[in-house]
């Protein structure tokens, strides 16, 4: 009987020990990432449906008077696209709408034929996305709601980029329309809806659809969006930033991202989706389903599947499965990770760019979780721009062709100031900044330029960006 009574004793310690263990991995990976002081965000894990590490790094702006804690708000960015998911399917569960219903349904001025509501969900509409539009048609003076880039679509645009259901094509532009049927199918506004048909009752208090630029908006608890700049070798607001004006004139959209939350909220956001307080089990089990294109292939982008708001990599009707999707968008990085098997969930909300990527922050974190060795994470090395003199900055300019499909094209430019910009065809210009005469850097997104000369003139550039690279010849 002691022998029974000490083994159990035993057991029980070591269940502590581990417990503490993880925690303990868990605190040590983020101090290893903030030796600079610069990572800012919530961050809360949960394993076996029970929250096992919170950790709250940073300021909520740039002039640090006010420190993240669990109260602060972030812009979801694109996580916020789950959320408009549930609303359409709520509605479909409800016999208010229809998976296949031709959106010309909800918008009869617009132009586009045999769009679907599932092409919208699944990205396969091939209507482009609006941060691809000529900056002519967009009154950048003011701050755009949803029906401002309707009014866009419904005037400036005749037809798709691509028979709808041919292709998987990333646009925020299908979520932002969402939003609008949700509007038409409920008779309610959009926020309005989200807040009594989802926030309200998973008990999400701190959670709204938000226009942080708006007027007379309470940005109390409120976490900024920074970036680096490498103007000034400092972390600034992005509305300091000149690169991200468009952060201002498009901040009252709402779909694809526009949603505000906390870390604790979206877990409990979680928690409702297991529980299912928003949806019948199998009515869900359609986010996280592998669809497939005309052609009969599935759905996918690289070893990824696209569900309803979701991000998988087992097609298979699995509810066990993981999945995810992360978001980034004018200083925010955000990611959330469910895992239904082991009721997992980790939550990353960031508010400074150019520190660390999501999804490595979430491998070491689940490997942590699983008693593994934990994968190394690099940090952003952050440094300043250097200057080019006139002619350094024209040997670069110019249209670059990609060697694998011509109609996929580079554009250098520069104004009057000597600042450079590249556009990738269908993007909008991105400015980037000389590391040396032949190497530009982005701050926005993680990626570097590097340019070959022959015979002493520049003719290539290759993009290095997520592990891959890209060459593009220079045609002009």
């Amino acid at each position: 009987m002691r022998f029974i009574l000490f083994s159990v004793f035993i057991f029980l310690n070591t269940l502590v020990v581990t417990a503490q263990t993880v925690q303990q991995r868990l605190d040590s990976l983020f101090q290893s990432l903030n030796q600079d002081g610069e990572l800012s965000g919530a961050f809360l894990v949960a394993d076996s449906g029970k929250v096992v590490f919170e950790k709250y790094l940073g300021f909520q702006d740039a002039s640090k008077t006010e420190r993240i804690t669990s109260n602060s708000r972030f812009e979801l960015a694109s996580v916020s696209k789950q959320f408009t998911a549930m609303a359409i399917m709520q509605l479909e569960e409800q016999g208010k709408l229809s998976y296949e219903d031709d959106i010309i349904k909800y918008f009869p001025h617009l132009k586009f034929k045999n769009v679907r509501v599932k092409n919208l969900l699944r990205h396969t509409s091939g209507i482009p996305d609006f941060f691809s539009f000529p900056e002519k048609w967009i009154d950048t003076k003011k701050i755009n709601t949803n029906q401002n880039l309707l009014r866009i679509i419904e005037t400036k645009m005749d037809s798709t980029s691509f028979k709808p259901g041919d292709q998987h094509v990333y646009s925020n532009i299908n979520y932002m329309l969402l939003a609008l049927i949700v509007e038409k199918a409920s008779g309610q506004s959009f926020a309005k809806y989200m807040h009594q048909h989802i926030f309200k009752p998973v008990g999400m208090n701190n959670t709204t659809v938000f226009s942080a630029r708006s007027p007379n908006v309470d940005l109390r608890n409120y976490a900024h969006g920074m970036a680096f700049d490498v103007k000034t070798n400092s972390f600034k607001n992005v509305d300091d930033i000149a690169i991200y004006k468009y952060a201002k004139y498009f901040d009252a959209v709402s779909g694809p991202y526009g949603i505000s939350s906390t870390a604790q909220d979206l877990f409990k956001w979680n928690q409702a989706i297991q529980n299912n307080i928003l949806l019948k089990q199998n009515n869900f089990l359609r986010a996280i389903s592998a669809d497939r294109l005309n052609n009969r292939k599935l759905i996918q982008k690289g070893d990824w599947y696209y569900g309803f708001g979701w991000v998988f990599k087992d097609s298979t009707d699995n509810k066990d499965k993981m999945h995810f999707h992360d978001g980034e968008y004018s200083g925010y990085k955000n990611i959330i990770v469910r895992d239904f098997a082991h009721q997992k969930c980790i939550i990353v909300l960031m508010n400074k760019w150019n520190t660390i990527d999501v999804l490595p922050l979430t491998f070491a974190i689940d490997a942590i979780l699983k008693k593994r060795k934990t994968p190394a994470i690099e940090r952003e090395k952050l440094t300043g721009a250097i200057t080019l003199v006139e002619s350094q900055i024209k040997q670069l300019l110019g249209t670059y062709e990609y060697t694998k499909q011509p109609d996929l094209k580079f554009k250098i430019t520069a104004d009057d100031s000597g600042n450079l910009f590249a556009q990738l065809s269908g993007q909008a210009a991105i400015e980037v900044y000389p590391k040396n005469n032949l190497e530009l850097f982005y701050t926005a997104i993680q990626a570097m330029l590097k340019f070959s000369k022959e015979n002493d003139e520049v003719s290539t550039l290759t993009l290095y960006q997520n592990g891959q690279e890209l060459t593009f010849n220079k045609v002009k």
